[in-house]
């Protein structure tokens, strides 16, 4: 009879032990606010699949404070998952706990579950400056300057979001000295939100926004224009490399212009050998410049302002057959004579018909 009843003894303690799960759950210890914070979590296949309990997001300060609380289900394998947004939440330590749904003695978890975690979060949104506008006009580009304190020549992993998806990245850009310059490709307006991780711990840093107008609907014009040829080509420009262009044009005016976003300046060389130098249109206008033209080429080379800026050009010729990128063009710039006048703004039509009535008659001549 004793031997019975110790069977019977052992069988309760393991139909107990059998009754609890043991459950682990897994979240990183500190993360950065502004991302989402994941969570995982294991039951070893002890839970049901479809079993579910709530998870819940604390702020600990002086008292403990709930901000968030959702449902994890149970799939199959006992596994579960659950996330949690940080945006706006300062820094400090916060705690996550998995609720027994059967406390008081008859727990559903066994007493080696992990069902209590805590997690710092730190801010580093202080260490992104950003000084391009964060209101911009539609111009085809989204354009990002600013510096990023701790990152030295190392530089940033850049990713740029915009309607819910990623429309660029993630990609590392250099930095100079903490300083990045780059211009986005974008097809529309609307709110565009950036953000940087630390290329070399994979850290993220922090995030800006953006808004940029809707581009501008034209109407179209009740008379029939003579169709003008307009072209353009794209390259990379910095300070030190700066970008080259030649331009076929056709006889009558020729207008080129730069895209804008950065403080370009442009050099054109027309087909006279005359080199002029435009800078007046600043980050928002871009440069321009308007000529007579005998249907021959125009070489042209642009750079930004500013040292710290690099990023793409675009050149548009109208009234020319092709516009390209010259890599060959370096010499004309070293060997023309330098300009005798700068440019300040496009040349006024009457004077530019005067200009090229003249150069048709010495042709001639």
């Amino acid at each position: 009879m004793k031997r019975i009843a110790w069977v019977l003894l052992v069988a309760v303690v393991l139909v107990g032990a059998a009754q609890a799960a043991y459950v682990e759950m897994n979240a990183p210890g500190t993360i950065t606010v502004g991302q989402t914070l994941q969570v995982s979590g294991d039951s070893l296949g002890t839970l049901n699949p479809g079993f579910s309990t709530d998870l819940i997001f604390y702020r600990v300060d002086s008292t403990k404070k709930e901000l968030a609380r959702t449902k994890i289900v149970v799939q199959d394998g006992g596994v579960f998952s659950a996330s949690f947004n940080t945006d706006g939440l300062p820094a400090g330590t916060y705690l996550l706990e998995l609720v027994d749904p059967m406390p008081g003695g008859n727990d559903a978890f066994g007493g080696e579950a992990k069902t209590l975690l805590q997690v710092t979060l730190i801010d580093r949104q202080n260490e992104i400056s950003i000084t391009s506008p964060v209101t911009q006009p539609f111009t085809g580009f989204l354009s990002l300057r600013g510096s990023i304190s701790t990152a030295l020549n190392n530089g940033t992993e850049l990713s740029v979001d915009h309607n819910g998806g990623t429309i660029f990245g993630p990609e590392y850009i250099a930095t100079v000295n903490g300083v990045f310059s780059n211009d986005i490709p974008i097809t529309e307006g609307g709110t565009y939100i950036a953000s940087f991780t630390d290329s070399l711990n994979n850290q993220y840093i922090g995030s800006a926004q953006f808004n940029i107008s809707q581009p501008v609907q034209t109407t179209a014009a009740t008379t029939t224009a003579t169709p003008v040829q307009q072209v353009s080509a794209s390259a990379q420009a910095s300070r030190n490399q700066p970008a080259y262009f030649a331009v076929k044009t056709e006889p009558g005016m020729v207008t080129l212009s730069t895209s804008s976003g950065i403080d370009w300046e442009m050099e054109y060389i027309n087909e006279g050998n005359q080199l002029t130098v435009v800078h007046e249109g600043g980050t928002l206008k871009g440069e321009t410049a308007t000529f007579p033209a005998m249907g021959g080429s125009v070489y042209v080379k642009i750079y930004p302002f500013l040292f710290s800026d690099q990023g793409t050009v675009t050149l548009t010729a109208t009234n020319a057959d092709s516009v390209t990128a010259c890599t060959s063009c370096v010499a004309l710039f070293t060997t023309t004579p330098p300009p005798t006048t700068t440019q300040k703004s496009p040349v006024p039509a009457f004077i530019a018909l005067v200009a090229f009535a003249l150069l048709v008659i010495v042709r001639r001549g």
